[in-house]
């Protein structure tokens, strides 16, 4: 059958086997639809061979864009194959387009200037100004005065049209495209378009930067022109960060979102990449660093909270909680009208003056209704700085504390903006403040106050302690792997510039190396230094390692003492990509057991299959760059068919002794799992996205004792160096090559004792209703026994009267106690409830659209006595699976900001059962749980949760915390609410 000249590509055939995966991706993709085709798979999966398939199975002429040569080639290769002995159908000559024609994206980088969407977002203004009734002439000549007399505001307006651009690139015009394109490019692509290309593969589609973005967009929009419909195929390894908002909008514009991701444990499973388990060691910070942090912050306090002791500052504090009656519903910063102390206001004709206190209750009280958090964290620090001020008297008595660091820099925000910079002639002082917090690591800008990388930052990212942690898992690994060992130990930097007068010790691969090499725990391994500019080795390895090299390089290379380590020799003549190669080559042969390196040079692209073990010194905790770097392990080893790779984490610590509450290296090590796929280190046959494939349930409480400071915690419980499952344990959990399905679904876990009820308050409340409701039924039956021995007109209206009074009294008392003994009871069947409810509010209020049943439970007999309920909704999609777990992740854990709390086993219907209720709570404690932050948002939604709640669950009161009275309903509901939970993302295996 002759193959259609305008979809050469049909003709092509793959004839080997298919992975499971990668049939699945063939099977779930449309080809035909119109749309951006975009597929997230690991390295390893054989994504150019999708990607081919995919523009095969459409079979329209094809380019593919690679981000280096040495992918170019493979991509040439591959499609070579498919093509059989059509081999001129396939190029990488941009001159010369074929079927298919591989090219770089460097190739087509050449564009008019190094901003082409300034230009475009200039053309752009000037089109605007057209249309506003000006010519091309006055508009060019408005914004070349503008950008000359208000340079910041022409900034603005070019970034906002660029961000504008970027996120339509899809559907520019391509001739306004083009326009910003240089001559040469636009030579290649009118090549392209005249050669027929519908189909555009973009390999590792993460690298578009503005200046492909830009072209790629001009060739789809030029094809699009020409009357035909092109596809865009995406392929990466890892997603672009959302924090790079110029890339991110570049590739979700011209991508769209993800179509399908082949995770990590699928290719796993079905052997083509190594199993492996992610781990963590805890170590603390050094004496000297730990004395450098505490100084600093003494003097970042003492520094804060000087500027608002007096003066504006003072005022400022004032006036956010002393709002105005006539801006309590409008701007919430507005000066007062009066200043405190002015006579009060009367209410209407003939009516008594107002308490002058009663005014301030009602300013502090719209406060905080406007801004709950601002509003405490003005009262705390202005107790302590004015505590004497009659004021402060009538703040609540909790909100009388030391304000956190957060609070005091948010103030410093909001003062900064709103009472300095809009002052000309308090341009010094605005200045002064941002020198103030540039020297302890943050930035004010016309936003407010960002982080950057502060001391306490700096030192715990670059602690010494994590070189000598990186010392103790490699002795660690030997010990386990003996000859086996092949590492790498990455870093962020050759040297840390920032060495705050010396007590880092220029962090970075130098020093790493120097304690690997030194330690005398890894001084017998043989290590190497290889950075972009440095090649060392230990001097006791010289004699064997230099000449392997040297045979590696074929060149021979001298061997100098370096000036700041002893214990070193620096390599002379490795110049050149070479090296990497080489040292790649020693290591998978055994000649080198330890590799230390830079994340630049290490992090992406460098493939030795060899290597069974990764040590992630870096600060760097974006998704790509953490996925990127966890892949240099997973690669199979052919001298190893059974190996395992270990993946460590290291993370510098506070002890909870310190008075810092800073730990920015524990939010960093979450947000470095937070994607990656791992074995659940508590229940192996489970594939689960976060920390919980590094971390045991039980580290993971005390990582949370620690940071909460609980008296008796300590980094030891959360550190998982000595409990290290046997690689052989692992393998076998993975259970590689038996058949998966590997669908994602969001599982919220909860975890109780088993034998103790969900909320402890409701065993009094139970009591008290029992008693009660055995009193609502024994009093009317016994006034009913009485009522026979009465003559029958009395007897009849007593009778009446008691089996009315029964009636009424009886039912919910007795329905309110069959709910607080289901909680005392029936642990499971209380949080299944709790679940639907939750479900069902969301779906209500509009939060979830799938049309879902309710929440299903799974209830497994943990260890130690505990039982694990899995909650979970597989038939919904995945965003509102994130929303429910999130939903049920607030009720079930800790309480911090909510707008509303229900108060459990208090309230309940009747005014009776109230009254009993409330009578039990005298001698209980009080608990309480958030209502969701989705489903608090209106307060119609959060009465409705109440309702359901009470019906299907137990009796519980509403309390919204809008105002200053609530600050010490708040404070208790903090240090009583919880019982347990968190949502996770579960892969499901079959």
């Amino acid at each position: 059958m002759p193959i259609d000249a305008s979809r050469p590509l049909l003709g092509w055939r793959f004839d080997g086997s298919l992975r499971a995966y990668q049939a699945d991706a063939l099977d779930r993709v449309d080809v035909d639809a119109g749309e951006p085709v975009h597929l997230v798979a690991p390295p390893g999966a054989g994504k150019t061979l999708l990607g081919l398939l995919l523009a095969a199975r459409r079979g329209r002429r094809t380019v593919v864009f690679a981000p280096t040569t040495a992918i170019r080639a493979q991509w040439v290769s591959a499609a070579r194959a498919l093509a059989h002995d059509a081999a001129a159908a396939v190029s990488d000559d941009p001159a010369s387009p074929a079927d298919l024609t591989a090219l770089t994206y460097q190739s087509v980088s050449v564009v008019h200037s190094g901003e082409p969407f300034g230009e475009l977002a200039r053309a752009r203004w000037a089109a605007e100004l057209v249309q506003d009734d000006r010519t091309p002439e006055q508009a060019d000549d408005w914004l070349v005065a503008l950008q000359e007399s208000n340079a910041a505001a022409y900034a603005r307006g070019i970034r906002s049209r660029s961000r504008a651009l970027r996120r339509s690139l899809a559907r520019q015009d391509a001739a306004a495209l083009t326009e910003a394109l240089h001559p040469n490019a636009r030579e290649l692509l009118d090549r392209l378009v005249d050669a027929g290309v519908e189909t555009i593969v973009l390999d590792e589609c993460h690298h578009l930067l503005d200046h492909w973005a830009l072209v790629v967009a001009a060739l789809v929009a030029r094809v699009r022109a020409n009357g035909r419909e092109p596809l865009v195929i995406g392929l990466t390894a890892t997603l672009p960060s959302p924090d790079d908002a110029n890339e991110y909008e570049n590739y979700v514009s011209l991508l769209g979102e993800v179509d399908l991701e082949v995770p990590v444990p699928a290719v796993v499973r079905e052997g083509d990449l190594a199993p492996y388990r992610d781990l963590v060691h805890v170590v603390r910070p050094t004496d000297e660093e730990l004395a450098f942090l505490s100084a600093h912050a003494e003097a970042l306090a003492e520094a804060l909270q000087t500027t608002f002791a007096v003066g504006s500052g003072r005022a400022f504090l004032r006036d956010l909680l002393q709002r105005p009656e006539s801006a309590r519903d409008t701007d919430p910063l507005r000066p007062p009208s009066a200043a405190p102390g002015a006579a009060p206001s009367v209410e209407g004709r003939g009516r008594h003056p107002r308490d002058p206190s009663d005014d301030v209750d009602a300013a502090l009280t719209a406060a905080f209704a406007a801004d709950f958090a601002g509003a405490e964290a003005a009262a705390a620090m202005f107790s302590i700085v004015a505590p004497d001020d009659p004021l402060t008297a009538r703040l609540p008595a909790v909100a009388r504390r030391a304000p956190t660091t957060e609070e005091t820099l948010r103030l410093l925000g909001r003062f900064a903006l709103d009472r300095v910079l809009p002052d000309p002639e308090r341009a010094d002082d605005w200045q002064r403040l941002r020198r103030l917090l540039a020297d302890f690591g943050f930035a004010l800008t016309d936003r407010g106050v960002r982080r950057t990388r502060d001391p306490i930052d700096t030192v715990l990212a670059s602690s010494v302690a994590k070189d000598r942690g990186a010392c103790d898992i490699l002795a660690r690994e030997r010990a386990e792997l003996g000859d086996r060992l092949r590492a790498l130990v990455v870093t962020d930097f050759v040297t840390h510039g920032n060495v705050h007068g010396g007590l880092l010790g220029a962090a970075g691969a130098v020093r790493t190396f120097s304690i690997v090499a030194t330690d005398a725990e890894t001084s017998a391994l043989r290590s190497i230094l290889v950075t972009s500019s440095t090649v060392r080795v230990a001097g006791r390895h010289a004699d064997t390692v230099l000449p392997a090299l040297s045979r590696e390089l074929g060149s021979d290379l001298t061997a100098e003492p370096c000036s700041d380590d002893a214990a070193a020799l620096e390599v002379r003549g490795t110049a050149g990509a070479g090296i990497v190669g080489a040292v790649s080559r020693l290591l998978s042969t055994g000649g080198l057991d330890v590799v230390v390196g830079t994340r630049g040079l290490f992090g992406e692209g460098w493939d030795c299959p060899a290597v069974n073990t990764l040590i992630d010194l870096t600060a760097v905790a974006t998704a790509s760059a953490t996925q990127q770097l966890r892949g240099r392990t997973l690669r199979l080893d052919p001298a190893w068919p059974e190996k395992v790779a270990h993946n460590w984490t290291v993370t510098a610590l506070l002890p909870p002794t310190s008075p810092l509450d800073a730990q920015p290296d524990a939010a960093r090590l979450r947000r470095k799992h937070a994607s990656l796929w791992g074995l659940d280190t508590d229940h192996p046959g489970r594939i689960v996205r976060g920390l919980e494939a590094a971390l045991t349930h039980d580290r993971r409480v005390a990582l949370d004792e620690v940071l909460a400071k609980a008296p008796g915690s300590s980094l030891d419980g959360v550190d998982g160096l000595s409990a290290v499952p046997p690689r052989a344990d692992t393998r076998s959990a993975w259970h590689v090559g038996s058949p998966y399905d590997d669908r994602e679904e969001i599982s919220a876990v909860v975890e109780r004792p088993a034998r103790t009820p969900v909320f402890t308050t409701s065993v009094v409340a139970t009591r008290a209703l029992e008693s009660w409701s055995a009193a609502a039924v024994a009093g009317p039956a016994a006034l009913l026994a009485v009522s026979f021995l009465l003559p029958l007109p009395a007897g009849a209206v007593l009778g009446g009267l008691s089996a009315l009074v029964g009636a009424v009294f009886s039912p919910p008392l007795v329905a309110a106690w069959r709910r607080t003994r289901r909680q005392v009871r029936d642990a499971p069947a209380t949080l299944e409830n709790i679940a639907r409810v939750i479900w069902t509010a969301l779906s209500e209020s509009g939060r979830v659209h799938s049309s879902a049943a309710a929440p299903t439970l799974v209830v497994e007999q943990g260890d130690a006595g505990t039982i694990r309920a899995d909650v979970r909704i597989p038939e919904a999609g995945l965003a509102d699976q994130r929303a429910f777990g999130a939903a049920l992740g607030e009720v079930c854990g800790p309480i911090r900001t909510p707008r509303f709390v229900l108060e459990i086993d208090r309230g309940g219907g009747p005014w009776w059962v109230r009254r009993v209720l409330e009578r039990a709570g005298r001698s209980r404690p009080r608990h309480f749980v958030a209502v969701p932050a989705e489903i608090g948002r209106r307060r119609v939604d959060a009465l409705r949760f109440h309702g359901a709640w009470q019906v299907h669950v137990g009796p519980a009161t509403l309390h919204e915390l809008a105002g200053p009275e609530n600050l010490a309903l708040l404070a208790r509901a903090r240090r009583t609410g919880g019982f347990s939970g968190a949502a996770r993302s579960v892969m499901r295996w079959s």
